[in-house]
């Protein structure tokens, strides 16, 4: 497996999180104007872009991607992709130049590492995978990073936190995830997926967990790198 280092030189930088887009292009020309307004140019985006009518056709589901990112084309954005994204969201997120799948964005002192996918659901979407994959592919990319501090950015968030919660408080995120916080404690980690969850945080031991929340209703984080790494959650 190849991996892509890429250096971003920073000092002080923000960025705006988003996932869970599913088809709402009102919320991307929210965004958009929330984005300029602050003066912020980066984004990443956590999965999840085509409307759940759509998901299952491929050709839908990769022009729905395509849609975004050209929407977000002024911007500088990285991108993973979620369980509802087609596995070949990838080679379109390589030819727009934004992919963070299964690599590492070294910026400054700190490492991004990426990796897209959720544990499987009961709905059959198309970008499934099992825990000891998730596991090993995110342990093969931590063990590569050489900075001193890293964030994991993902979809799926691990097991048994405020952010993995369903409306009936059954916890449905990742296990491997969670055994990744554990043995190697990212200073944060980046999520979605569980849309109840939105805006919500956690710990495991002194690794922040947050998940972003749907885009689709409104939510994002602001991510500000200034030597320490914070996550602001909202609703804009």
């Amino acid at each position: 497996m190849n991996f892509l280092f890429e250096t971003l030189e920073i000092f002080i930088m923000k960025i705006i999180c988003i996932a869970d887009i599913h088809g709402n292009r009102e919320a991307i020309k929210n965004v958009k104007e929330f984005a300029i307004s602050r003066g912020i140019e980066r984004f990443i985006i956590l999965g999840d872009f085509p409307g759940y009518e759509s998901f299952k056709d491929e050709g839908e589901n990769l022009e729905e991607i395509k849609d975004v990112l050209n929407m977000l084309k002024n911007f500088k954005v990285l991108a993973i992709p979620g369980n509802c994204d087609h596995p070949r969201a990838v080679d379109v997120f390589n030819e727009f130049n934004v992919n963070l799948h299964e690599k590492i964005i070294v910026m400054d002192d700190l490492s991004l590492v990426g990796l897209g996918g959720s544990t499987p659901t009961p709905f059959g979407t198309p970008f499934e995978i099992g825990e000891e994959e998730i596991y090993n592919k995110l342990k093969k990319l931590i063990e590569s990073v050489e900075t001193d501090r890293f964030i994991l950015a993902l979809h799926n968030p691990p097991f048994n936190t405020e952010c993995d919660a369903t409306a009936d408080g059954v916890h449905i995120g990742s296990v491997s995830i969670r055994k990744i916080v554990e043995e190697f404690q990212p200073s944060l980690v980046l999520s979605s997926h569980v849309h109840e969850s939105g805006g919500k945080t956690d710990k495991i031991g002194n690794s922040v967990i947050a998940n972003i929340g749907p885009l689709m209703h409104n939510r994002i984080g602001i991510l500000d790198i200034n030597g320490d790494i914070k996550i602001e959650l909202m609703k804009i």
